[in-house]
């Protein structure tokens, strides 16, 4: 080993033992991608530089920046992008004034390992070229006095495939221009209300649906109900169905048998949102599975109006008409724990008024996604949209760009997935700066994590390359090989030929002897898509 790779390598090693403080000095916009939206965030390279101690000259370092909201942040200290190595450290930081001051702790293994270093580094935004500089102070393993200095620089790190160009025998998916190639993925669900479209985004948080029936004559009656998340129904103020789920929406999944009374019969629903999507569905039909033609539904049992029997016999039975109330939040608490919180709408007594809708009035049959600046926008609530073609074999090329969404987490930060097939997801998230599981940017779920986290930060486009081979048959049926996939994101392979054994979580079937569409998931979040074609392979 040379004399200046044995002081490399001696430098590395002094880094986890450090105590130091670090300067960040402001962004020129005219450096970053045009999308920035937060001064900190994203990626930094350079090298730190032996000031006094064991060792002389200098090492590539690098570090993630991850916005939390609320002037909050979180530092990755890392010796180089893209690997599957432990960060040198992990801090918190606060936003104060001008300055974000982040402070944590390295612990070093070995004989060594009660060896401590607090590291305190400072992001501060002033004009000019976006820097990372300061020093670092601290005793090495053998206990001298080490110093180090260091410069990072902001840096942008795009996919080589943004951009790439369709060959000769692909079929464009979308350029940009319309959703011609796509339909929703379930048009016949004609009362379904989006609560995201209604009363905007929200997690950890409920929401109320109250409508009235009209029933001819006392009657016994079903219910089909399919909600994401968790639902309470009540009617004339008893409660007949309560579910505390997690789930995604599943027309008619709760089935719950009723008395009509002669009159009005007043209904409210509870539908509770931990994460991603947030929705329900009611149906009503007779014991038999008949559509009841003697019963009426009306928002205002208040009205002299004795209300119309028009709306549920063109949707088939389902609920139209609707006043719908919240969000509604309690401190420290999520979907689940609110499920037995009582809110104004469901307190004896109290009268209030709610936003009303009626669902017959929508289009089901398009895609209601938003076109914007030559790409596709999920629109958070309205449902996920499938390619009216079905393919077998392929590959496939699209990008994605995550929302800023820096208060979120876990599955509610930028939250989308591709599924080849309908059936196998390639998760999308902002997971930039995580570990890089199974259920993050990459990851198939419960299938297998991505080889690296290449996810960029949000706002910055990113790409898929996959190559998908469907699961092989015999002549009986007999399943002889598995779906087989292999995922490129961002230029880097993150998958070779993962044997995936069954549809994963939300698939659409489970018909794995089928062709099967490109099925892009709304999960709530804002997801963009554009550049998306595809090449069908021989089997």
């Amino acid at each position: 080993m040379s004399s200046t790779i044995l002081r490399q390598v001696r430098l590395q090693a002094t880094i986890l033992a450090f105590y130091g403080l670090f300067i960040v000095c402001g962004a020129s916009t005219g450096r970053l991608v045009a999308q920035e939206v937060d001064p900190y965030m994203g990626d930094w390279k350079g090298t730190w530089t032996m000031a006094e101690g064991t060792g002389t000259g200098s090492v590539p370092m690098a570090a993630q920046v991850i916005a939390l909201g609320k002037g909050r942040y979180r530092l990755n200290l890392l010796r180089e992008f893209d690997t599957r190595t432990e960060p040198i450290a992990v801090l918190e930081g606060q936003h104060e004034n001008t300055e974000v001051r982040f402070a944590g702790r390295v612990q070093r293994e070995g004989a060594e390992s009660d060896v401590r270093a607090v590291i305190k580094p400072v992001l501060s935004r002033v004009e000019g070229d976006a820097k990372l500089t300061g020093t670092i102070k601290g005793h090495n393993s053998e206990g001298k006095y080490v110093s180090a200095e260091f410069i990072l620089e902001k840096t942008v790190r795009l996919s080589p495939r943004l951009g790439a160009k369709p060959p000769d025998n692909a079929i464009i998916l979308f350029d940009g221009k319309n959703f011609d190639e796509w339909e929703p993925v379930h048009p016949a669900t004609k009362g379904l209300v989006s609560l995201i479209n209604t009363l905007g985004p929200s997690e950890d948080s409920v929401a109320y649906l109250r409508s009235a029936l009209w029933s001819d004559e006392q009657q016994k009656a079903r219910l089909e109900i399919g909600s994401d998340d968790g639902v309470k129904v009540w009617l004339n103020g008893q409660l007949v169905h309560a579910n505390n789920a997690m789930r995604a929406l599943s027309p008619g999944e709760d089935k719950v048998d009723i008395t009509l009374r002669k009159g009005w019969n007043n209904i409210l629903l509870k539908v509770t949102q931990g994460s991603g999507g947030w929705e329900v569905c009611v149906r009503l039909i007779g014991p038999d599975g008949e559509i009841l033609k003697n019963v009426k539904e009306m928002v205002n049992v208040e009205s002299s109006d004795t209300g119309t029997s028009e709306y549920l016999q063109k949707s088939d039975g389902f609920l139209c008409l609707w006043e719908v109330f919240g969000p509604y939040r309690e401190e420290g608490k999520d979907g689940l724990a609110l499920f037995d919180v009582a809110f104004e709408p469901e307190k004896p007594g109290v009268k209030i008024e709610g936003k009303r809708i009626n669902i017959s009035e929508l289009d089901m049959s398009n895609v209601r996604w938003k076109l914007v600046d030559g790409a596709m926008e999920i629109t958070p609530g309205i449902g996920s949209i499938v390619t009216k073609r079905r393919f077998s074999d392929f590959k496939l090329h699209l990008e994605f760009r995550a929302p800023f969404m820096p208060e979120s987490g876990g599955q509610a930060r930028g939250n989308s997935g591709v599924y080849l097939q309908g059936r196998y997801e390639v998760q999308i998230l902002d997971s930039y700066g995580l570990e890089g599981r199974d259920n993050e940017c990459g990851g198939v779920y419960e299938v297998g994590a991505p080889l690296v986290n290449m996810c960029a930060p949000p706002m910055q486009w990113q790409s898929y390359d996959i190559t998908f081979l469907a699961p092989r048959f015999d002549a009986a049926g007999k399943k002889l090989e598995d779906a087989k996939l292999t995922v490129v994101h961002n230029g880097v392979a993150i998958h070779e030929n993962l044997l995936v054994p069954g549809p994963t979580a939300e698939a659409m079937d489970g018909n794995v002897n089928e062709p099967g569409p490109i099925y892009l998931q709304d999960h709530g979040n804002p997801v963009q898509y554009r550049n998306i074609w595809l090449i069908e392979m021989p089997q």
